[in-house]
């Protein structure tokens, strides 16, 4: 089935100079002709290509590439008097073996003095312009529609358009369904270059050759991708290598300061550990011998405290002794004796205590002279280690603009002892650091931002990407679809036209396509079909009703002609006629014979007399039929009264023998019918007639008669007859022969009833058959399994171009919203880094708050110092003072002492002259006793006291263990903590695993510790933990820049196991650092792990990418591709030198085409020969020098596009590279050749091209051309017609090459639209062509046309419009 568009006609409205013009082409094929401005040229340049693009660029429209003249230029003129003007114009296309339409347009509406504006519009459902739509509002006045009642017009029978690009995609997609729309821009701009008119000077074969080169296919973006995006994944991967390989080395100069710093942090930690571990062991022991001591002072206490209550019950005794010897003078004086010997005793101890409280004065004064210099000592030293801190601060904030420092600096210095107040520097430092880390969070938040920008970025152009195959997709299923609807249409207008019976009105054809034009996933195509149902149904009735009355008829025939059988055996079996009688009549008279009553019927009674005429006859029988006494029944009087007792449901009439006579009777005229001479039946007979009158005379006449006309009374009622009834009951005879003939009459009718019920039988029978035929048409219109398939697969399509817009649109709102985020970001950068007086840079930023921070640090350490400092200057101040009172207590002492001294000279003189008065009394005989008394009361309490005293001696050496032994207990617990801090500390830091060369197979905490503590002892030198931290922070910032993706930083660990005023000089706190890899937070030996991982990964994966590249893509999807547009070029290339060679020229000349192959242009490049016999193998084949020698080629190529691209400062794509690299286009190179009658065959230069003639020179143009036109063509579906303009055609070219020209625009299937000034196209190689001559005289504003139709053989003047 050939059901390919073809152009059938064109038309404009309020165009230019026309008002309604339209011109029909003859088998796709017109011609225009007529002299310069007779408009034949615009009138073509407003259809082809105007009509497929609707691009009214003046350029475009102008045959010679002018831009002088508009668009608006052809409605309105310059003086124009109208305000505006609409114009039309239309293209009408047909399918070759179908009555299916289509109608594409373009509206214009030109303003003075304002913008033209245009739209556009497509008719798919069949109708056509002028004929069932017309583009005016009436027929009479013809006033062009406006877009608005255009597109209420068409309604949904097709499409009223606002845009030319959307009516350019409508254009591809009816009527061409190219693969993109660049492929089908292509080919109008080829169809523009085909249109130039006459022949350039500036055309020459190499012209020609860029031309047929450019019009070979390319290969199409998806092919490219793979290819394409293999290179830059390549690309990208290389880059990210050799960053990755910066970043190791980066990460392995941090790694290698680290280790360091990590090693003596372990160290350190075990050390502590170790130390600890050896303070709680002695503190246990300590403890214990405590515990031991106390229990000893206990028992002795116990055994005091007994012996103090024996020394009681022995004072009380002697007390009572003492008493009874005091009554004695002696016993006074020896009482007082007593009394100055105890002050003696006081005194002399009271001086004791004196001296050894001026020695202890003395010792103290020598011990706060020592602290004293002590305290000097170390607030000096202090001293020496604020400046170290000092000179570090100033060092950490060097590059940092904090002047706060200067004027700390300067006041301390001025006043070493003064109260600084470190908290407004604290503040100060603390609202900067917070800036500078807000400068950074914001950098980092930037860089994060950024990043996610660009991956953002790079997912919109993945989503475009996806986007642009899904539209690609959904335009190949949209053509799908309308080549599905073409042929769906086409099959229903080819099946109602092969129809017999049933058969559709246009308007209902039109419905159709306009519903299947409509049709989408969701549709029922039973609507469509239903669309003809009614005229179905129509059809169907009306025959149904034929039908029906047909059977009814033979029903009714069939049964007439059994009555009328069935009357014609009555009548042959009966003996005489009778006249008709009612049911009733029969059923009375059958009564009458079962009641025995007799009677007689009047007819059979009489017959005519002889020589009574016909008429008379005639006349009579009707007037008795009529009166009812020809059929009544002669009854004798005596059954009068059982006739009339009869039942009810009978009737008849009867005449009685008791009649009476008239004069005037009957029997003038009628006889009895006696044949059997019945004397009384005779008499009976007889008295019956005379009881009729007849006559004309009215007198003796009576009540009843008949007169010779026929005329008649009964009684009161007077009748006549119709005259045209022919007696046949009356009578023997006339009864017979009106039975013969009566039966003949039957026998025709039930002949012709017979023949006329065969006839409606057979037409009957034939009615049923075109019903049957009807429905198997209507059951057999066209099904909708492919329209119902392309329409859920367009659905599909389109649903996923839905979902991948939908995604597009997400992605890019994404996109600015990251972007507009980012730009609110990098604003509040600028100024948050303003603030900060730093340049925006994270690793400035990064290196300020970590000098802050170190800063922060070091200034609280400072501010400790700077409180010893001062504690220290205070604490030997307070000392100095307490010197002072140590000297004041010492005088003091020594004054008292000289008191005590003369006291004692006097009481030792006091005690001389009692014990020379005792020398005088008989104190003698009491006084052993007394003596002893007294000598054991004084002794007494001194025991008692020394008892006492060791009690309390006993007591406080308890009370002093019980508190050691509780100081011991909380000191042991304090260590034990300490020892426990201390083991997690250091256990938590060996879990870490940062120290590699350590093996320790203990399991003990402490015997790992004490291991760790012998492996690295004395490994460290003098150096301090503090010291190997800052090698590993001048490591991180000088290597941190080739490790910002992975976002490394320095954090504190075990922050909080440190405890504050810990009285130990080393702090469990260490710094960590940390990383991000691929966003998930790794630690620094990991991260290096895992890079050294990617650099293998990513070497090995480049390998892989890079033998995928060149083997799996190249050699095999590319190559492949390749090879077939080679192929098929080669093929179009012989094709064309088959109709080049079939050509015959006036003068001979021959043309034929090569498809030379180039040479390599640089040394490691191949041949295209080479290439292509390379490409042409499959990879499994291939040698690995050749895979090599193709990769060689191809990477010589993409560098050599790239350094052209760089040098030129182009901006073009690396997609855009790898497309000029793989246009296997420039691999080859078009040469023309030719050959003149005995001349040899030669390349057709540029040269050689300007020795031929004009004939010639036009046969090596249009060939060419024509070839490239017709391969754009095959681009498009199998149903698109090749439309072609030619400006001027053929201009300068003989009438034997015109002929071949023709010829070849038929073979190659041309729809053609030419104009010239002297062509009538009249040739024998053209089998029809639509010939009009424009004719404008001296620039008129009209247009004349005069129609030709040359039919293959003879040219003729067409009548009228057809």
């Amino acid at each position: 089935m050939n059901n390919k568009w073809q152009i059938n006609k064109v038309g404009l409205i309020d165009f230019w100079y026309y008002d309604e013009e339209e011109f029909d082409f003859l088998d796709g094929r017109m011609l225009l002709r007529g002299a310069n401005g007779s408009g034949k040229s615009v009138t073509m340049q407003s259809f082809i290509p105007l009509l497929l693009d609707g691009n009214m660029r003046p350029e475009r429209l102008d045959p010679f590439g002018s831009r002088a003249r508009k668009m608006e230029n052809y409605l309105l003129e310059e003086g124009d008097e109208r305000e505006e003007r609409t114009g039309y114009l239309y293209m009408e296309l047909k399918r070759l073996e179908s009555e299916e339409y289509l109608t594409l347009g373009i509206g214009l509406r030109a303003r003075k003095n304002k913008k033209l504006e245009s739209w556009y519009f497509c008719i798919t459902d069949g109708r056509r312009v002028g004929r069932d739509i017309f583009l005016y509002k009436t027929l009479e006045n013809k006033i062009t529609c406006s877009k608005g009642e255009l597109k209420n017009r068409i309604g949904e029978g097709g499409r009223v358009m606002d845009t030319q690009g959307e009516y350019a995609l409508c254009v591809n997609r009816l009527l061409f369904g190219f693969e993109t729309q660049e492929e089908y821009k292509e080919l109008l701009e080829l169809l523009i270059q085909l249109r130039t008119p006459k022949l350039s000077k500036d055309f020459k074969p190499s012209v020609i050759n860029e031309i047929l080169s450019s019009s070979l296919q390319t290969l199409s973006e998806d092919d490219l991708r793979p290819m394409s995006e293999a290179i830059e994944n390549m690309d990208n991967l290389k880059t990210n290598l050799d960053t990755l390989k910066e970043s190791i080395r980066g990460a392995k100069q941090i790694e290698k300061v680290y280790d360091q710093y990590n090693r003596i942090v372990l160290y350190d930690k075990a050390l502590m550990f170790s130390d600890a571990s050896k303070k709680f062991e002695n503190c246990e022991k300590d403890g214990a011998l405590f515990k031991e001591n106390l229990q000893a002072n206990r028992e002795k206490l116990r055994e005091e405290k007994l012996q103090y209550e024996e020394l009681k019950r022995e004072e009380e005794v002697l007390k009572e002794e003492k008493i009874s010897l005091d009554k004695s003078d002696a016993a006074q004086l020896k009482e007082q004796e007593r009394r100055l010997m105890e002050e003696l005793l006081e005194k002399q101890e009271e001086e004791k205590n004196k001296k050894r409280q001026e020695t202890e004065k003395r010792e103290r004064e020598i011990d706060t002279e020592e602290r004293i210099k002590k305290e000097e000592e170390k607030a000096d030293s202090i001293w020496e280690e604020i400046e170290e801190y000092m000179e570090e601060m100033e060092s950490e904030i060097e590059e940092i603009p904090f002047d706060e420092f200067s004027f700390m600096k300067g006041e301390i210095l001025n006043e070493k002892e003064a109260d600084y107040n470190f908290s407004s520097h604290n503040q100060i430092l603390n609202d900067y650091t917070q800036k500078v880390e807000h400068g950074r969070e914001a950098l980092l938040e930037e860089n994060t931002h950024r990043e996610k920008y660009d991956g953002y970025l790079k997912e919109l152009d993945i989503c475009r990407e996806e986007q642009n195959r899904a539209e690609k997709e959904l335009s190949q299923y949209e053509n799908l679809l309308e080549e599905t609807k073409a042929e769906i249409t086409e099959q229903i207008y080819i099946w109602e036209k092969e129809n017999q019976e049933l058969h559709f009105s246009t308007e209902t054809m039109q419905n159709i396509s306009r519903k299947i034009e409509a049709y989408e996933m969701g549709s029922d195509y039973l609507e469509i079909r239903n669309l003809g149902k009614n005229e179905f149904y129509e059809t169907e009735r009306s025959f149904s009703e034929k039908s029906f009355l047909m059977e009814q008829a033979l029903k009714e025939k069939q049964t007439f002609l059994k009555e009328k059988q069935k009357e014609l055996e009555e009548w042959e079996n009966q003996k005489e006629p009778e006249p008709e009688q009612s049911d009733a009549v029969r059923k009375n008279r059958e009564l009458l014979k079962e009641k025995g009553i007799p009677f007689l019927q009047f007819y059979k009674t009489i017959d005519f007399s002889s020589g009574f005429g016909d008429e008379q006859m005639n006349h009579l029988e009707e007037a008795l039929l009529s009166m009812g006494v020809l059929d009544a029944l002669i009854i004798p009087k005596e059954y009068r009264a059982q006739v009339y007792a009869l039942d009810k449901g009978v009737c008849d009439r009867y005449i009685f023998s008791d009649v009476s006579h008239v004069r005037q009777n009957i029997q003038e005229i009628l006889e009895v019918d006696n044949g059997e001479n019945d004397i009384l039946f005779y008499q009976n007979i007889a008295n019956v007639l005379s009881s009729l009158g007849y006559g004309n005379d009215g007198e003796g006449r009576g009540n009843v008669w008949i007169d010779t006309e026929g005329n008649y009374k009964l009684g009161i009622l007077e009748g006549t007859v119709t005259k045209e009834y022919q007696a046949h009951f009356i009578g023997v005879r006339a009864r017979e022969r009106f039975r013969r003939e009566k039966t003949e009459s039957l026998r025709q009718i039930c002949m012709q009833l017979k023949a006329e019920a065969e006839g409606v039988e057979a037409k009957y029978r034939e009615t049923k058959e075109r019903m049957e035929i009807l429905r198997k048409e209507w059951e057999a219109f066209p099904g909708d399994k492919d329209l119902k398939v392309a329409a859920k697969e367009l659905a599909d399509r389109e649903f996923l171009l839905e979902l991948k817009n939908k995604r597009l649109w997400d992605q890019q709102e994404l996109v600015e919203k990251e972007r507009k985020i980012l730009d609110e970001i990098r604003v509040r950068v600028r100024e948050v880094c303003a603030g900060c007086y730093l340049p925006p840079r994270l690793d400035i930023f990064s290196k300020a708050v970590e000098s802050l921070r170190r800063y922060k640090e070091l200034l609280a350490e400072f501010q400790v110092a700077h409180g010893n400092y001062r504690s220290r200057v205070q604490y030997a101040k307070s000392q100095r003072l307490y010197l002072e009172e140590i000297e004041g207590d010492l005088n003091d002492i020594r004054y008292e002492m000289n008191k005590i001294v003369r006291r004692i000279r006097e009481i030792e003189g006091f005690l001389v002259s009692v014990r020379e008065q005792l020398a005088l009394t008989d104190y003698d005989e009491i006084k052993e006793r007394l003596d002893f008394c007294i000598e054991r009361l004084l002794k007494l309490p001194q025991e008692r006291e020394s008892c006492v005293r060791r009690q309390e001696a006993f007591e406080k050496e308890i009370e002093q263990l019980e508190e050691k032994i509780w100081e011991n207990g909380k000191k042991q617990e304090e260590l034990k903590v300490k020892k426990e801090r201390f083991g997690n500390a250091f256990e938590s830091e060996y879990q870490l695993g940062y120290v590699e060369q350590v093996s320790v197979t203990e399991e003990d905490i402490e015997e790992k510790a004490a291991r760790i503590c012998k492996i690295f002892a004395g490994s460290f030198g003098n150096k301090k933990q503090s010291d190997f931290f800052g090698n590993l922070q001048e490591a991180y910032h000088n290597n941190r820049g080739y490790l910002l993706d992975y976002q490394i930083t320095m954090k504190s660990l075990f922050e909080n196991m440190d405890q504050e005023n810990t009285f130990f000089d080393i702090s469990i706190k260490r710094i960590d650092i940390l990383a991000k890899y691929r966003g998930i937070p790794v630690k620094f030996k990991e991260l290096i792990n895992r890079m050294s991982e990617d650099e293998e990964a990513l070497s090995r994966l480049l390998n892989d990418r890079d033998r995928e590249l060149f083997e799996d893509i190249l050699a095999n999807t590319i190559s492949k591709k390749i090879r077939g547009k080679i192929q098929a070029s080669k093929r179009w290339v012989e094709k064309m030198n088959g109709l080049m060679e079939s050509m015959q020229t006036s003068s001979g000349l021959k043309l034929s085409l090569r498809w030379r192959n180039k040479r390599a242009e640089k040394e490691e490049q191949l041949d295209t020969k080479a290439l292509v016999e390379l490409l042409q193998k499959d990879v499994e084949i291939m040698r690995e020098e050749e895979v090599e020698s193709l990769s060689r080629h191809f990477r010589s190529k993409i560098e050599e596009a790239r350094k052209l691209s760089g040098d030129a400062g182009s901006v073009q794509s690396f997609h855009a590279t790898m497309r000029e690299v793989l246009d296997y286009r420039k691999w080859f190179e078009f040469q023309l050749e030719c050959q003149k009658t005995g001349e040899k065959k030669k390349e057709l230069t540029d040269r050689v091209f300007f020795t031929f003639s004009g004939g010639e020179k036009a046969m090596a143009m249009y060939v060419p051309l024509f070839s490239a036109v017709v391969a754009k063509y095959a681009g498009a579906r199998k149903d698109a017609p090749k439309l072609i303009s030619l400006d001027e055609a053929f201009a300068g070219v003989d009438e034997t090459n015109i002929r071949d020209m023709f010829r070849l625009m038929v073979e190659f299937d041309f729809n053609f639209m030419i104009n010239s000034q002297i062509l009538w196209g009249d040739y024998d190689t053209v089998p029809g062509l639509a010939i009009y001559q424009l004719i404008r005289p001296e620039n008129a504003k009209f247009v004349s046309v005069i129609r030709y139709i040359w039919n293959g053989k003879a040219k003729i003047m067409a009548t009228g419009k057809e």
